[in-house]
């Protein structure tokens, strides 16, 4: 319901801060917001190629797909221009 109404923001995107904040202010109506915390890694997947980057480091570390992945990625990048 919060994300359905807000406005959306920078770049033209509805922007999860505004909607956290409009529920921070609703804390006395059953809402309110809660944090932890957080200490780890963190990817921004805002846009298309940081999505991929965090894939790719994620799909890399992996033990089922991570050997292999490796493998490849470094026989792609010598098939790639430089520059």
């Amino acid at each position: 319901e919060v994300l359905e109404n807000t406005a959306p923001g920078r770049g033209n995107e509805i922007q999860l801060t505004d909607a956290l904040q409009t529920l921070a202010q609703r804390e006395g109506e059953g809402g309110g917001v809660y944090g932890v915390v957080f200490k780890g890694r963190r990817y921004d997947t805002g846009d298309k190629l940081s999505y991929l980057k965090a894939n790719i480091i994620l799909a890399s570390e992996r033990e089922d797909l991570g050997p292999e992945l490796c493998e490849w990625l470094r026989e792609y990048t010598r098939t790639l221009p430089v520059g």
